[in-house]
């Protein structure tokens, strides 16, 4: 390896360290108290790298918010192989939740949320990128059950946001204003119950 290609390794590498240390900074103390020197300092690099690298705040937290991007989604392959609805919906909210907390992204939906009025752009883009990306996502995994014959036929548009919502209603609020908010124990009965309810209006 030639020397352009270490400083390129290097560089990268603490583009890495930054981005890393940049989210754990903005999920636990949101967008108005994260320091970048502490940022810096988590990362392992000075002050100065770090502004080489991001031209301000506002820079890095939009990357980190690009870069979430890529965390936000429903895996399809459960509609296509699951045996029954249940066990489909019930994968589902299991994935959306893993997502939700184990990413860190109910962390940073509360940062985006906090510099909206501010910054209205992050939280349109958050918003059509991530939040709609997601129901779209939930739209065309019940497509897949209707396809099946695992669910009858209906406006999954309508149902995809009736099911997201009980989901979120039990888990992604109540953690939205709460950081200490931990997942209760009946967390698998509240899915079933969702699951059921939802079955009752939509189930084959």
């Amino acid at each position: 390896m030639g020397l352009e290609g270490y400083r390129r390794r290097v560089s990268e590498s603490k583009r890495k360290s930054i981005m890393e240390a940049a989210g754990a900074e903005f999920q636990d103390n949101g967008f108005t108290h994260a320091a970048m020197a502490e940022i810096a300092r988590k990362a392992d690099v000075s002050t100065a790298t770090l502004y080489k690298h991001f031209g301000s705040k506002e820079e890095l937290f939009s990357s980190i918010i690009e870069a979430s991007y890529a965390g936000i989604g429903i895996p399809q392959s459960a509609a296509a192989e699951a045996k029954s609805a249940k066990e489909a919906l019930t994968i589902a909210a299991n994935d959306y939740l893993n997502q939700q907390f184990g990413s860190g992204i109910n962390a940073l939906m509360r940062a985006v949320i906090s510099e909206t009025s501010g910054v209205p752009e992050v939280g349109k883009d958050f918003l059509k990128r991530g939040v709609h990306q997601r129901t779209k996502d939930l739209v065309a995994y019940l497509d897949q059950l209707v396809e099946r014959n695992l669910l009858k036929p209906h406006d999954t548009k309508a149902s995809a946001l009736q099911f997201g919502g009980m989901v979120k209603e039990s888990f992604v609020w109540p953690a939205m204003f709460d950081p200490n908010f931990k997942m209760p124990s009946n967390k698998d009965a509240i899915i079933e119950n969702a699951v059921e309810t939802f079955l009752a209006r939509y189930g084959a």
